[in-house]
């Protein structure tokens, strides 16, 4: 192979020139196990000649394209990454190559020791869907494997999951950041829940420093990639392999209680709960809920909606179950080896999910679990609603329930006093019950059915001016109310939870401080 330092003089043309044999240069980065930390694959990336003005590949790859000649690049690069990719004797090294939808139109020859994985774009696939099933067909045909790049650009992709069936998804972190927080979370559950149904590993890309490490546990990935876990470099410069760097087998279905947690710092499993949180806000079918204890638990649970059946596991964490149609997921996690670390559980798979929803209810239903002296069971929202509007029945009045979930940021110390001074708004009868640090919920009983409803939009007037009067102050604070009325608009406890939680989530989406009385 011509090296650089012998490389022969170049023609006008410089993209001519690097097509020929031996001037292309290739840098191999490692991806790493999210949990071992150790390298289980390498990625090739193609560089220009050094000191050329096509030695960026942003520059390469726009005089590739402006030329019409990706695919000739494509397949000049993919013969100097093969050239240079090391591999130690008896062994074998798992080599992620990229490449564009005019790439690999003719087998390449692939080295002895080589399992190639072939990156297709996930923006160009959604582009030229005909193009991308066409080269996916091709690299099927030759034995290889398909890593689906770069999702979180927007979920339009997942339309495509099935068709794709990559054995690898890769997650970038620095393009979900940039998405909607729900939304972020919401396509970061579905590439978990595909990854759960075909065994697909989910590498997490652009893993640039401590907190996106954390992100990428929170969200169960498997692989992590980027400059935060190793740079970019060299063949030469690589650390000689000294076994095989092979990426872990698909973990198949595990029974619930034998299914494996990894070490993660306190945050991250509390990070967990908040994806969790965030995918399943607006569900689009009731679910089932299983809590399993914790506070960070229990926020999350107050601010669901749709909940159809909740039940309480008696184990030995904290977490949450939900399960639904389109949802199937469990956060779990126990103390660690010191109080920083906890053993996190994150699990999209629907069989494992509906084991712990069986066995929270069968637990809950069934006599032989209980002991001879149970401890006292606290009363949820629903069974403190439930025994208002049964007194309310017994005297012709009415129940109003408000959920006020106060959002923002603040100076420390800051959230309390907005809440102190919203609890010293509303009226003396009213009842105060706190659910988390940023979810009240207010409790009016005795209301006349001819004027519940003005009462209840007093009540969240005098809540939004407490928060109104608090601007200066925090300027970044909102408060959001979601209330509903029994048994005018609801007939049970759980339907008002219901109504006003799903009032709740109208109100947060119309921005800034707002109220909504169910129906919105």
């Amino acid at each position: 192979m011509t090296t650089l330092d012998s490389r022969p003089e170049l023609h006008t043309d410089p993209l001519e020139d690097v097509l020929r044999p031996g001037l292309l240069r290739t840098v191999l980065q490692p991806v790493h196990d999210v949990v071992s930390g150790t390298a289980v694959a390498l990625e090739a990336f193609v560089r220009g000649p050094a000191d050329s003005a096509l030695a960026s590949p942003a520059h390469l790859f726009r005089a590739a394209a402006a030329a019409g000649r990706t695919g000739d690049l494509d397949r000049a690069a993919l013969q100097a990454a093969l050239a240079g990719a090391p591999a130690a004797a008896g062994t074998t090294t798992t080599l992620f190559l990229n490449t564009s939808l005019e790439g690999f139109t003719t087998p390449p020859q692939v080295p002895a020791g080589l399992d190639l994985v072939v990156d297709v774009p996930a923006r160009a696939l959604l582009h030229r869907p005909g193009a991308g099933v066409r080269l996916l067909r091709r690299l099927r045909a030759l034995g290889l494997r398909v890593a689906l790049d770069d999702l979180g650009a927007g979920p339009d992709v997942l339309a495509l999951l099935p068709v794709v069936r990559p054995e690898v998804v890769k997650l970038d972190l620095r393009l979900l950041a940039r998405r909607p927080a729900e939304e972020a979370a919401a396509l970061a559950g579905a590439v978990g829940a595909f990854a759960a149904r075909t065994g697909a590993l989910v590498l997490a890309e652009s893993v640039e420093d401590e907190d996106d490490h954390r992100t990428a546990l929170a969200l169960g990935a498997d692989l992590v990639q980027g400059w935060g876990v190793a740079h970019p470099a060299r063949p030469q410069d690589l650390p000689a392999p000294t076994g095989p760097l092979a990426l872990p087998a698909p973990a198949g279905p595990v029974p619930w209680g034998s299914a494996r947690t990894r070490t993660v710092p306190a945050d991250v499993a509390a990070a967990a709960l908040t994806h969790l949180r965030l995918r399943t806000r607006r569900p689009q079918a009731p679910l089932a809920l299983v809590s399993l204890g914790g506070p960070p638990a229990r926020r999350a649970a107050a601010d669901l909606g749709r909940v159809a059946v909740r039940a309480h596991a008696d184990l030995d964490g904290h977490g949450l179950a939900v399960l639904g149609p389109e949802t199937a997921c469990v956060v779990l996690s126990r103390p660690g080896r010191t109080p920083a670390e906890r053993e996190l559980l994150v699990s999209h798979d629907p069989a494992l999910v509906a084991d712990v929803v069986a066995d929270a209810l069968a637990a809950e239903e069934d006599p032989a679990h209980e002991s001879a002296d149970p401890a006292p069971r606290h009363p949820t929202l629903t069974d403190v609603v439930a025994a208002a509007l049964e007194a309310d029945r017994a005297t012709g009045t009415g129940t109003g329930l408000l959920l006020v979930g106060v959002d923002g940021t603040c100076r420390r110390g800051g959230r309390e006093a907005v809440v102190r001074r919203m609890r010293r708004a509303v009226r003396s009868v009213d009842r105060w019950i706190p659910l988390g640090p940023d979810l009240v919920a207010v409790l009016l009983t005795g209301l006349p059915r001819a004027g519940s409803e003005g009462v209840v939009e007093r009540v969240a007037d005098a809540l939004l001016l407490a928060v109104e009067l608090a601007v200066d102050d925090h300027p970044a604070m909102s408060v959001s109310i979601g209330a509903s009325l029994a048994p005018t608009r609801a007939l049970t406890a759980a339907e008002a939870h219901r109504q006003a939680a799903a009032a709740l989530e109208s109100a947060r989406g119309a921005g800034g401080s707002c109220a909504r009385i169910w129906p919105v």
